[in-house]
């Protein structure tokens, strides 16, 4: 049972191991599908924000990012993209365990969430060299 009276654990935080064996699996098949996979012809980008307004979003470079993970070269997975690599490495982790504490308090939460898109989205405009210092 959850910290609520009669109501049900989500079967995820029942089974964690179990639940984050399945997801690393899933991760590191996507991975290595990634990294042999080659299209040729494909569009220089599939995200619609950047083809409509020519700037990165903070998720530019996550498949390469994978990608370069299922190569085995996790700088440059890192490089490509930070915020999409952290959220695929960490899914395989999401609501198996109890959250922190500052983590229920909403306001922290929009902040975290805000400050991780904001500093994806300086990283890649310096990455696309859209901004220089």
């Amino acid at each position: 049972m959850s910290a609520v009276a009669g109501v049900p654990a989500p079967a995820t935080a029942r089974r964690p191991a179990r639940t984050v064996a399945v997801r690393l699996g899933a991760v590191v098949a996507a991975a290595l599908v990634l990294a042999v996979i080659h299209v040729p012809g494909r569009p220089r980008t599939l995200c619609l924000f950047r083809a409509v307004t020519g700037l990165p979003c903070p998720f530019c470079g996550g498949t390469t990012a994978i990608a370069d993970l299922g190569r085995g070269r996790p700088l440059a997975a890192l490089l490509a993209s930070p915020l999409s690599l952290g959220l695929v490495l960490g899914w395989p982790f999401v609501a198996t365990g109890r959250r922190p504490r500052w983590w229920s308090d909403r306001r922290v939460r929009v902040g975290v969430t805000v400050a991780a898109l904001v500093a994806a989205e300086v990283w890649q405009l310096l990455r696309f060299g859209v901004v220089t210092f």
